[in-house]
């Protein structure tokens, strides 16, 4: 049996020993006591915080496609800017304010839009609405304005001579005439390209009407030909008809017979008159059905009366093509008819009008002695 000496010298020998084993026990109870705090298994929770983890980490592996809109819009911009023309002078932007102007009068800046603001407003002064400046970036004679409108390219001068909606027309063409260059059925008028060559030719009628017989059924009439031979081999042939018979062989046709007179002064007759036959003859072309009315001849030696006017017409489009017409002949221009009414001489120069088969529309043309 150890004494009450003997123990208390044990405990002084081995104090630092019992202290440490006392921690130790003290740290394994709090260890414990803290892993039942959490309410979890260990493993558990490591499960559960790799869990988590797991989540963390991206759900898709590859790269998404970079947005290019703000790109594009950009681009866009970049060829097409703002323009301070295109900004109305009641509304600006936020890079380009509403349009000003000088009062001409007290020389202040005032509002642009003359018909909002007739008057400035500083001094009462009338003002005079500005001339529209017209752009043209590319000179090609086509303002930038009408190119962005029909689609063409403001800093590209080869598309004047372009052919957008494929009707055989230039684009500066179709801007000239005020037509839409998108449009292959409007177009500027075929008769743009159509020109009068001068000079004009008169083609005659092949005899004058010289004299009428009275005969039991009616009348018979009397033509010369100059150009031909009678039956005994000389110049001059005269030949009758009545009416409805053919006059020779000339292709005309006698239709009527109409017996007139006028009264003319004697000259040198002091206020003496005498009557003068100018009966007429109207004669019929076979081949066109073209009449011409004849006034008797004074003599065999008066001149044929003009039967047509004869004209040449140039078409330079896609080549160069002529027309010898006369009135009443129609020709066809790419497909679209016209008519030929009327050709004569005007002053130094001549005029040939002609009229769409289709819409009536007349139009003449004039050339000019050079």
């Amino acid at each position: 049996m150890i004494s009450r000496s003997g123990r208390e010298g044990f405990f002084k020998a081995h104090y630092d020993w019992i202290a440490a084993a006392a921690g130790l026990l003290a740290l394994v109870a709090a260890g414990v006591y803290f892993a039942m705090s959490l309410g979890d298994d260990p493993d558990e929770a490591a499960a559960a915080a790799a869990a988590r983890v797991d989540a963390m980490k991206p759900q898709e592996t590859g790269v998404k496609p970079l947005d290019m809109a703000g790109y594009q819009i950009a681009v866009r911009a970049t060829r097409n800017p703002v323009l301070l023309a295109d900004v109305p002078d009641n509304g600006g932007s936020f890079l380009a304010s509403e349009r000003r102007v000088f009062c001409k009068k007290c020389k202040k800046a005032i509002p642009g839009d003359v018909k909002a603001f007739p008057n400035c407003p500083l001094c009462g002064e009338k003002q005079e609405e500005e001339a529209k400046v017209v752009l043209d970036a590319d000179g090609d004679g086509m303002p930038d304005e009408w190119e962005r409108k029909n689609g063409l390219n403001p800093g590209a001068a080869d598309d004047a001579s372009a052919d957008a909606d494929g009707d055989g027309f230039t684009n500066i063409e179709e801007f000239l005439a005020k037509t839409d260059p998108r449009d292959r059925n409007d177009h500027p008028d075929y008769l743009d390209s159509l020109k009068l060559q001068l000079p004009l030719r008169e083609t005659y009628m092949p005899f004058v009407f010289t004299r009428a017989n009275k005969i039991p059924s009616g009348w018979r009439c009397e033509f010369f030909d100059a150009k031909k031979k009678d039956d005994y081999g000389r110049m001059g042939r005269t030949v009758t008809a009545v009416i409805g018979e053919q006059i020779g062989d000339s292709g005309f046709v006698l239709k009527k017979y109409e017996a007139k007179e006028k009264k003319a002064a004697i000259k040198g007759g002091k206020g003496m008159v005498k009557s003068v036959d100018v009966s007429e003859a109207t004669v019929e072309r076979k081949s066109d059905s073209k009449v011409v009315v004849l006034v008797i001849a004074a003599d065999k030696k008066t001149k044929p009366a003009p039967v047509d006017v004869q004209a040449t017409l140039v078409y330079e489009r896609g080549g160069t093509k002529n027309f010898e017409v006369v009135p009443g002949d129609e020709i066809d221009l790419n497909g679209t008819k016209y008519k030929v009414e009327e050709i004569k001489a005007a002053g130094k120069g001549a005029k040939a009008t002609l009229v769409n088969s289709v819409t009536g529309k007349k139009r003449t043309i004039e050339a000019l002695e050079q």
